[in-house]
């Protein structure tokens, strides 16, 4: 039962199953691809900002998610935002069990509702997300409907029921034409030791953050930037950045990679990055049932059997790349996937996850030096 001023919410799966909530954010109808985080309660506005999110509706099943409210949008010294890993947020719907409505935290300026309501996201709590997340796991992501209404306002469910099944998969849009950049940004150093161009396929702000304290000049390339392109700027590096969407459609992408291994050039891929170079490997891809995202995914080095507890995003994964002198060093426990592939004799490599942001007690940000040293300035 609904009190007075609360917001009817429906979460509809494409075959007609629905959970009944209250809304938050905005008033709004959204379709986009079902998935889950695993996530503790902290952590959830790097996670409402991912552009890898971008056409997801994203369920998270920790219990109370907003407790510590939304900082403000304020920038570091290297002119990146702090809090945040784009500008915008990213996911297409939310969905928790409770939505916290009286934050506190010294950063907070707004909660998280006032922030979905600014940022034109719906959202939806006080559904069962166990019950959500089971769904997922057992029968695997899929689209749905997200559909936040007036406080009053009756929804129609066989309406939705008809919407929804009309609904299309988001993986068969270039996603990460609607998150890169659409011209080139520079990030500038004072006294910089080298340059890298990222290929922008959604890149996290914390990654290029990463390479700013190495003191790199960063310059931000467009998705379908060309390998002629790139090289005019004559880098040190290449870095391949994460981002949304079936890794397969990037055939510019894929074909900048194989320029770059064919010519030696230093090169580092996350996550979509970490596809991609595979693909150009001459690898496949393929999707995962329900997909890697959480900040406790266990990943384990082949060659030393270390362990790390990493941060992951991704709903793709890559296989059969090991030609041409690439091998796997990275696997994940639970799934036997790769985790990340690198040559045998050329300075490329990348990983699966996301080392700007594992929590576990042997620390990744390890690969960034490794890059500085594969591109000699170190």
């Amino acid at each position: 039962m609904l009190y007075k001023k609360e917001r009817p919410a429906i979460l509809m799966f494409q075959d007609g199953r629905y959970f009944r909530g209250v809304g938050f954010g905005a008033i709004k109808k959204v379709t986009g691809e079902l998935v889950f985080n695993t996530m503790t309660g902290a952590g959830y506005n790097e996670a409402l900002s991912d552009p890898s999110y971008q056409g997801q509706i994203v369920t998270m099943t920790h219990p109370l998610v907003g407790n510590y409210g939304v900082p403000s949008w304020e920038k570091d010294i290297y002119g990146i935002y702090k809090h945040f890993e784009s500008d915008s947020i990213k996911v297409s719907g939310f969905v928790v069990n409770e939505c916290c409505k009286n934050p506190n935290h010294y950063e907070s300026v707004k909660t998280l509702d006032e922030f979905l309501r600014e940022e034109d996201i719906p959202g939806i709590e006080w559904v069962d997300t166990r019950a959500i997340t089971k769904i997922l796991r057992e029968e695997g992501v899929q689209v749905g409907l997200l559909s936040v209404f007036n406080s009053g306002e009756e929804p129609n469910i066989d309406q939705l029921k008809e919407e929804v099944k009309k609904a299309e998969d988001p993986n068969l849009r270039l996603l990460a034409s609607e998150v890169s950049t659409k011209e080139v940004k520079i990030y500038s150093q004072p006294n910089p030791i080298g340059k890298v161009v990222v290929l922008d396929m959604g890149a996290k702000l914390n990654i290029l953050r990463n390479f700013a304290k190495r003191r790199l000049e960063i310059i931000v390339v467009p998705y379908n930037h060309s390998y002629e392109q790139i090289m005019e700027y004559n880098p040190n590096g290449v870095f391949i950045s994460n981002g949304p969407g079936d890794p397969a459609m990037y055939k510019r992408a894929i074909e900048v990679c194989r320029n770059l291994i064919k010519n030696n050039i230093p090169t580092f891929g996350i996550c979509l990055g970490n596809q991609i170079i595979g693909l150009a490997a001459g690898g496949t891809s393929y999707k995962l049932k329900y997909g890697h995202r959480g900040g406790n995914k266990t990943v384990i080095n082949t060659e030393t059997n270390h362990c790390y507890i990493t941060s992951q995003n991704h709903g793709f994964c890559v296989k059969d790349f090991e030609i041409g002198g690439f091998k796997e060093f990275l696997r994940n426990i639970d799934d036997q996937s790769n985790e990340g592939l690198i040559h045998e004799s050329k300075p490329v490599f990348a990983v699966q996850f996301h080392p700007e942001a594992c929590p576990g007690p042997l620390d990744s940000l390890y690969l960034f030096d490794k890059f500085m040293e594969v591109m000699e300035l170190k």
